[in-house]
C-alpha cells in the first residue's frame, strides 16, 4: 500500500481495553438501491480513507445498515486486524429485524436476539470485524431495556471482542448512572455544540469511559455541505427561500470566521481540531468525504492546532 501525501489520522486506544480507534471514523451510509457502479466508487473511497489512517467505519446511524454492511465487505476483502466497525442496537431495531426476517415465533429474550442479529452482521462484514454495538436506550435514557438487565457490560479485554457504548441523550446534561460504565458514549459534540464539554470536562476520576462524538460537523454547517444543500433545494419548482430560518442557521457559522482567516486552515479541519483535542473523545465520526475533499479533511491533522487565544473566544480556556 502507497503512503498517502501528508499525515495520516492518528489511532487512539480505548483504556480497559486493546482495543484502538482511528480518530476519525467514517459513517458508511449507502442508497437502498445503486448501480454496481456507484458501489464500486465507494468501496474504492472508503480504501482511499483506509491509506490516510481511518480505521474505524461506522454503521450505526445508517439507513439501511445491511447494505452498508456489505459495501464495507466489499471495499475490505482481504483481512485487516486494524479495522473496526460500530453497529447500532435497540429493541426497536430488533424487533423489526425479527419482521423483517419473517419470523411470527413468540417474542425471544433480549439477549438471544441481539445475538442472533449480531451473528448476521458478522456474517455481511466478513472478513472485516464487528467491534463497537452502540445501543439506544429507550425514553428514559437508561439501562433498564438493556441486554443484561441494568448491569451493561463494559468490554471484554481481547482484541477481537465487543465492545459496548451506550447514546446518550440529546442534549445531554448529565451521565446515567450504570451499575457498570460501559466503555463508551456516544453523543453529539462540534463547535455549535459544546454541551458535552461540560458534562466530560473535567472528567471525574470514576468515569472512564470515552465518547464517540458524532455530528463534529453540525448538520453540514462547518464542512459548507448544508450550504450545497440548500442551494440545490433553491431549484425551479421550490418554494421561497426562508431568510429568516437561514440566517438563524448560519450566523453561528460566520461568527467562527476567525477560525479560518488566516487561511491555515478550512472550517472543516479546525472542526475536527476542536473535537478531537479532548482526551475524553475517543473518534470522532464523519460523513464518507466526496473524492474532491477526502484528503482536506482526512490531511486536517497537517494544519495549526486551535490556538489558545481561539479557544478563549469559544470561552473553552479554564
Amino acid at each position: 500500500m502507497s503512503s498517502p501525501p501528508g499525515p495520516t489520522v492518528e489511532n487512539r486506544r480505548l483504556p480497559r481495553t486493546q482495543r484502538r480507534f482511528s480518530a476519525v471514523s467514517i459513517s458508511v451510509d449507502p442508497p437502498a438501491v445503486a448501480p454496481p457502479s456507484a458501489d464500486a466508487r465507494a468501496a474504492a473511497l472508503l480504501r482511499r480513507a483506509r491509506e490516510h489512517g481511518v480505521t474505524t467505519f461506522d454503521v450505526a446511524d445508517a439507513r439501511f445498515p445491511e447494505r452498508a454492511e456489505r459495501l464495507i465487505a466489499t471495499a475490505f476483502p482481504i483481512p485487516d486486524p486494524d479495522l473496526a466497525v460500530i453497529v447500532g442496537r435497540s429493541v426497536e431495531s430488533l424487533a423489526s429485524e425479527r419482521t423483517r426476517q419473517g419470523d411470527s415465533s413468540p417474542p425471544q429474550d433480549l439477549d438471544t436476539a441481539l445475538a442472533e442479529s449480531l451473528e448476521r452482521s458478522r456474517r455481511r462484514l466478513a472478513p472485516v470485524a464487528l467491534s463497537v454495538i452502540e445501543w439506544h436506550p429507550g425514553p428514559g435514557g437508561g439501562a433498564e431495556d438493556a441486554p443484561g438487565s441494568a448491569a451493561l457490560p463494559g468490554t471484554t479485554t481481547g482484541p477481537g471482542e465487543l465492545v459496548w457504548s451506550v447514546r446518550l441523550p440529546t442534549p445531554v446534561s448529565v451521565l446515567p448512572k450504570f451499575e457498570r460504565s460501559p466503555a463508551l458514549f456516544t453523543s453529539e459534540l462540534s463547535l455549535l455544540d459544546l454541551g458535552l464539554v461540560s458534562v466530560f470536562e473535567p472528567t471525574d476520576d470514576q468515569v472512564e469511559a470515552r465518547v464517540v462524538a458524532r455530528n463534529p460537523f453540525a448538520d453540514g454547517r462547518l464542512d459548507g455541505s448544508r450550504f450545497a444543500t440548500t442551494a440545490m433545494l433553491a431549484g425551479p419548482g421550490a418554494g421561497p427561500v426562508d431568510l429568516r430560518r437561514l440566517r438563524a442557521e448560519f450566523d453561528p457559522v460566520l461568527a467562527l470566521g476567525f477560525l479560518t482567516k488566516d487561511r491555515r486552515r478550512t472550517l472543516a479541519q479546525a472542526a475536527l481540531h476542536f473535537v478531537l483535542r479532548w482526551p475524553w473523545v475517543a473518534t470522532a465520526v464523519i460523513p464518507l468525504p466526496s473524492p474532491e475533499r477526502l484528503e482536506e479533511i482526512l490531511g486536517f491533522g497537517g494544519t495549526p492546532p486551535l490556538s489558545d487565544d481561539e479557544l478563549a473566544r469559544l470561552s473553552l480556556v479554564k
